[in-house]
C-alpha cells in the first residue's frame, strides 16, 4: 500500500519545575549550543549570567530552523539565543512556565519545502497571528518519521520586550483547535497535489468506528509487562484486543459466506439464459452488498493501520523526551562538578569566591535534583536506566512496524477481492443490458435495493453505487474479452450508441453555452 498518511499531534508546557531552562529546551531541539532551549534546534546557545552551555551539536537529524517572529516583536528576537534568554530572564519563579512546544509527525506524501508550506501556514494562523513568537525545528533522521518542534512563547510581546502571560492561551477548547486546524492545513495540501488521502484529528468513537482503542501503558506498567508480570493497564489493553479480534473474527466469517455465494457464481462466461430474472437480480445484489462489506472492511482496517502509523512517532517521541531530559541531567551533574572542581583549586584566602561559588553548588544541586525527581515522576524509571528503556522502545517500534506490514498486506488483499467482485459486478450489468427483460431486472433491483437510514451509510451506500455503476473503458474491455461473441457483439453496438449519444449532448451544451456567452 502506498497510502502512508499520519495524524500526530502533542503538546507540552517547558517548565523550570522540570529542571530545565528555556534556551536549553530551544538547543535541544535546534540540535546546536544554547542554554536550556539548545537540544530542539541543533546549535549552541550559551546563558547570558555564563551559568550553562548546552552543547547538543552532536545531536543528528535536524534539518531546518526558523523563528518567525509576530509584527510588533522586537527584531533582535529572531535571534534564537537572544530570544529564550530573554524568556528565561523574564520568568523569575523556580516552577515558572516557560514555553510552550507543539510536536507534529509530517507527511511523507509531500516533499521537504511542501511541509515547510503547511508549517508556515499553521503557524502563522494559530499562532503567529494571535501574538505568539513560534521557534521551528524540523528533525529527519531518514527512519520513516519526520516530525517539526514549535517551541512558543507564552506572554504577550511588544516592541520593549515580554508583558504579562495570556491565560486564554492556556484554554483546553483552543487545544483542541490547534488540533483539528493542523488536519485541516494538511488535507488542504493533499486535495492541492490532487491526492485523495486526508487525516483525522478525531478519535475512533467520534469517527462512528466499531473498534474499542487501545490505552497507552506508560512505562512503568510497560517494564512490568516485558518482565511476564500483568498489570490493570495491560489486562485492559488484552480485553479490548480479544473483543476487537472477535469482531473481525465474525466479519471474516460473514465475508467467506457470501464469497461462496457471489463471487464463486460468477464463471468465466456466464449462460444468463439459465437464470431467471429473480435469480439474476439477486445475484447482483449480493455482488453490490459484498462490495460494500468490503469497503465496510477497508473502512476499519485503514484507520486501525493508521492508528499504528501514529503510535510510532509517538514512541519516537517518548525516546526522544527521555534522550533530552538525560542529556538535560548530564549537563547539570557536569556543571555540579565542575563548580566542586573549581572550588577544590581555590587559594586559601579567596574567601568571598569561595562563598559564591558554594553558593552556586548549592543552586547547581538543587536544579539537578529537581531534574531527576521529574524525570522519575514522568517517566517511572531512574536517569541511570534510560539505555535499557530505549531499547525497549525500539524492540517495540520493531514490532509495530512489522504489524503495519500486516495491515498493509490485509489491506492489499482485501482491495484485490473488490477488483474481482468489481468486476463480476460488470459482467453482470453488462449481460443484463442484452436481456429482453431489462426492465423487469432493474424493477427487481430497485426493489432489492434498502440503503439504511444512517447518513454516514448513506453516503458509503452513494459513493459505492457510483463505483459500481460507472463502467470505464478498461473494466468494459476486460469483461468483453470473456463473454461470448453475441453478447459482446451487442454490448459493443451499444456502447458505440452510448457514446455517439454523450458526444451529441456534450455539443449540445457546448452550443448553448456559446449562445448564452455572446448574449
Amino acid at each position: 500500500m502506498s497510502v502512508t498518511v499520519i495524524y500526530f499531534f502533542t503538546g507540552n508546557i517547558i517548565g523550570r519545575g522540570s529542571g530545565r531552562s528555556a534556551l536549553g529546551s530551544a538547543a535541544y531541539r535546534v540540535g546546536g549550543v544554547l542554554r536550556s532551549a539548545a537540544y530542539r534546534a541543533g546549535e549552541e546557545l550559551r546563558d547570558d549570567t555564563g551559568e550553562i552551555v548546552h552543547d547538543y551539536t552532536r545531536k543528528g537529524g535536524v534539518v531546518y530552523n526558523e523563528i518567525i517572529l509576530p509584527e510588533f516583536a522586537p527584531p533582535e528576537f529572531a535571534d534564537r539565543q537572544t530570544l529564550w534568554n530573554a524568556v528565561d530572564a523574564r520568568e523569575k519563579r523556580k516552577d515558572s512556565q516557560l514555553a510552550r512546544e507543539i510536536v507534529v509527525a509530517l507527511q511523507r506524501e509531500f516533499d521537504a519545502q511542501e511541509n515547510l508550506e503547511v508549517l508556515r501556514e499553521y503557524m502563522k494562523e494559530n499562532f503567529v497571528d494571535k501574538g505568539m513568537i513560534a521557534d521551528l525545528s524540523i528533525h529527519d533522521k531518514g527512519d520513516g518519521n519526520p516530525h517539526a518542534h514549535i517551541m512558543l512563547t507564552m506572554r504577550h510581546v511588544s516592541p520593549d520586550g515580554f508583558g504579562l502571560k495570556n491565560t486564554d492561551w492556556n484554554n483546553k477548547n483552543l487545544f483542541v483547535e490547534w488540533r483539528k486546524s493542523w488536519a485541516d492545513t494538511n488535507n488542504r495540501m493533499f486535495e492541492q497535489k490532487g491526492l485523495d488521502e486526508r487525516i483525522d484529528h478525531r478519535s475512533y468513537k467520534e469517527r462512528g468506528i466499531d473498534r474499542e482503542p487501545m490505552i497507552h501503558l506508560g512505562a512503568y506498567a510497560a517494564a512490568k509487562e516485558k518482565r511476564g508480570i500483568r498489570t490493570r493497564r495491560g489486562d485492559i489493553n488484552r480485553e479490548r484486543q480479544a473483543r476487537n479480534e472477535e469482531r473481525a473474527k465474525k466479519a471474516a466469517e460473514r465475508e467467506q459466506e457470501l464469497i461462496g455465494n457471489t463471487v464463486n457464481a460468477t464463471s468465466e462466461k456466464p449462460d444468463i439464459d439459465e437464470h431467471a430474472t429473480q435469480k439474476t437480480a439477486e445475484h447482483i445484489n449480493k455482488l453490490k452488498e459484498y462490495y460494500t462489506k468490503l469497503e465496510k472492511d477497508l473502512s476499519e482496517l485503514i484507520p486501525e493501520r493508521n492508528k499504528i502509523r501514529e503510535e510510532l512517532p509517538r514512541l519516537n517521541y517518548r525516546a526522544e523526551s527521555l534522550d533530552e531530559h538525560a542529556k538535560n541531567i548530564e549537563t547539570l551533574q557536569s556543571k555540579v562538578a565542575e563548580l566542586q572542581e573549581t572550588r577544590q583549586n581555590m587559594r586559601l584566602l579567596q574567601w568571598t569566591k569561595k562563598q559564591e561559588t558554594d553558593t552556586a553548588i548549592k543552586h547547581a544541586e538543587r536544579e539537578l535534583k529537581k531534574a531527576e525527581i521529574f524525570f522519575k515522576n514522568r517517566f517511572y524509571i531512574d536517569p541511570s536506566e534510560v539505555p535499557d528503556e530505549l531499547k525497549r522502545i525500539h524492540e517495540e517500534i520493531r514490532a509495530k512496524r512489522d504489524s503495519l506490514s500486516t495491515k498493509n498486506t490485509a489491506i492489499l488483499e482485501i482491495m484485490t477481492q473488490q477488483d474481482k467482485v468489481l468486476l463480476g459486478y460488470h459482467t453482470q450489468k453488462l449481460l443484463a443490458q442484452t436481456q429482453h427483460d431489462k426492465d423487469n431486472l432493474d424493477k427487481t433491483l430497485e426493489k432489492l435495493n434498502k440503503p439504511p437510514d444512517n447518513i454516514r451509510e448513506k453516503q458509503l451506500y452513494e459513493r459505492i453505487d457510483r463505483r459500481l455503476n460507472i463502467i470505464p473503458d478498461e473494466s468494459f474491455q476486460r469483461v468483453i474479452e470473456k463473454l461470448p461473441p453475441e453478447h459482446t457483439k451487442t454490448l459493443i453496438e451499444q456502447r458505440a450508441r452510448n457514446k455517439a449519444i454523450k458526444q451529441e449532448q456534450e455539443k449540445a451544451r457546448e452550443h448553448t453555452h456559446t449562445i448564452e456567452r455572446s448574449r
